[in-house]
């Protein structure tokens, strides 16, 4: 069998990974949309009320998610003032270097008529009849050629700077007028943002005095404990099957990894949470809508409400390695998105029914919970 040239060898090649590089993608989606399917529906389960207390998670899950999607239209209009604000700079410099320009050109303007006016209109005409030269004539006729057209350049500039400082002065009323609007939208967006938090407030207050005993706060505890579990067990399943390409695996970051969060620990891993409970992760004491970072490079494997840990995005960073980061007050990525590390990913919040902003984080090897301590970059 004859040998395949070179360059035919290696377009057989190019053609034949821009076929299979498709298909492939399409592979993960399919996967990623089973995995959501079944997340979805055991959600569905975890979510069926029987009790008093079922129901109060349920109405403070409501009351969440809307402060959620409340808090974005804030996120959003924040940005639009933003850009708005930008736009608003660019326009007035722009407004006074067209002012400068049109005073100085209206100076020019103001010079030419003088000079014109001096010359006399019948001036030129005076000028060639007493010379008798044709040469100078020629001379003549084209320097005032020349003045005639300067003049008019001068007075089309003056015209041009006009038309386009008008533009702008238009264009500035309306991006005013606009920002004026987002502005009045935020203000009502924010107001309805505050009734969302009293009625929070109210709800948990009625869900603490429903709870009287430990006993009573451990059940809780190990309820929401027990549904995070299914949901990793879930996952676990399917994120195995999942491709995470990274020439940094995750197993080699021990010890070098990011911190999700400008905060100090509150409750570090393995410590008492209850007469028999301890926690499998930390939580980190933050700030109110500060940023929520991905520590690795991966995948949005959940992204959702879950009771207990609030808003709540697990990252599959392949390898068997997944983390956690629960409590937000908003999501900014969804399932099946791709991070980096240092990537925003979430804002600090409180949902899940903390009382004070704060992250809880997770790291998890095969599903089981270990100690972010040994993973995480020493705090200076």
């Amino acid at each position: 069998m004859a040998k395949r040239p070179a360059p035919l060898l290696a377009l057989v090649v190019i053609v034949a990974l821009s076929c299979t590089a498709p298909l492939f993608a399409k592979g993960e989606q399919a996967k990623l949309h089973t995995l959501s399917k079944e997340i979805t529906q055991l959600q569905k389960k975890l979510r069926v009320t029987h009790t008093e207390r079922d129901k109060s998670a349920a109405r403070l899950r409501a009351i969440e998610l809307q402060s959620a999607t409340t808090r974005h239209s804030v996120l959003s209009l924040d940005k639009e003032i933003r850009l708005l604000g930008k736009e608003l700079s660019k326009l007035y410099t722009q407004q006074q270097r067209l002012d400068e320009q049109r005073h100085r050109q209206a100076g020019q303007v103001a010079k030419e008529l003088s000079a014109a006016y001096r010359l006399g209109r019948e001036e030129p005409l005076k000028v060639l009849l007493n010379m008798e030269n044709p040469e100078e004539i020629g001379r003549t006729l084209k320097y005032y050629e020349y003045i005639v057209a300067a003049r008019s350049k001068i007075l089309e500039d003056y015209q041009s700077t006009i038309r386009e400082l008008d533009a702008v002065e238009q264009s500035l009323l309306g991006k005013q007028n606009a920002l004026a609007d987002k502005k009045t939208q935020l203000l009502a967006i924010q107001q309805t943002l505050s009734a969302e938090k009293k009625q929070r407030s109210a709800l948990l207050k009625g869900s603490r005095q429903q709870i009287k005993s430990e006993k009573g706060h451990l059940a809780k505890l190990n309820l929401e404990r027990l549904q995070l579990e299914r949901i990793i067990q879930a996952l676990q399943k399917h994120v195995q099957n999942l491709n995470i390409p990274d020439n940094k695996p995750f197993s080699q970051r021990r010890g070098k990894l990011p911190w999700p969060v400008k905060g100090r620990v509150g409750h570090s891993f393995g410590s008492a949470r209850g007469s028999h409970l301890k926690w499998h992760g930390w939580l980190l004491n933050a700030r109110e809508a500060s940023p929520v970072k991905a520590i690795h490079h991966g995948r949005v494997v959940f992204s959702d409400y879950l009771r207990g840990q609030g808003l709540l995005v697990i990252v599959d960073h392949g390898d068997n390695y997944l983390s956690l980061y629960a409590h937000n007050q908003v999501l900014l990525k969804e399932t099946g998105d791709w991070v980096h590390p240092g990537e925003a990913i979430a804002k600090v919040g409180n949902t899940g029914g903390l009382e004070r902003s704060a992250l809880y984080f997770e790291i998890r090897r095969k599903g089981k919970a270990v100690d972010p301590k040994r993973w995480l970059k020493p705090r200076a």
